[in-house]
């Protein structure tokens, strides 16, 4: 039986809105994703991913990580990627994409970082 997928929501600090996503990242499930958080981009808020509890993420999950990123940076806001677990940091550092993406420890040095 598949992993179920979900994304909570949880208010930042007034510009940025928390998203924590748990479950594989994959072609079924990144289209979840994308409209979530272009969502919280339409009501001009930056995003905080909060990954730590992705157990698998597929080429269409980095594909959406970075397209994510240039659609943000597009309108003026950004999105910092948070708590990346050992499968997500493993893959960003094998494809070396930790210089694109904007990357935090914590939700909180995220909330920091972006202020």
């Amino acid at each position: 039986m598949p992993e179920s997928f979900q994304i909570d929501e949880q208010v930042g600090d007034g510009t940025r809105t928390i998203l924590r996503v748990r479950g594989h990242l994959n072609a079924a499930t990144t289209g979840q994703l994308l409209n979530h958080a272009r969502s919280i981009r339409t009501r001009g808020q930056g995003l905080v991913l909060n990954l730590s509890q992705v157990s698998f993420i597929a080429s269409s999950g980095v594909g959406a990580l970075l397209a994510l990123g240039e659609e943000y940076r597009e309108v003026g806001l950004e999105v910092c990627y948070a708590e990346l677990s050992s499968v997500v940091d493993s893959v960003i550092k094998l494809l070396n994409l930790d210089s694109f993406l904007t990357i935090a420890a914590t939700e909180e040095e995220a909330l920091r970082r972006a202020a």
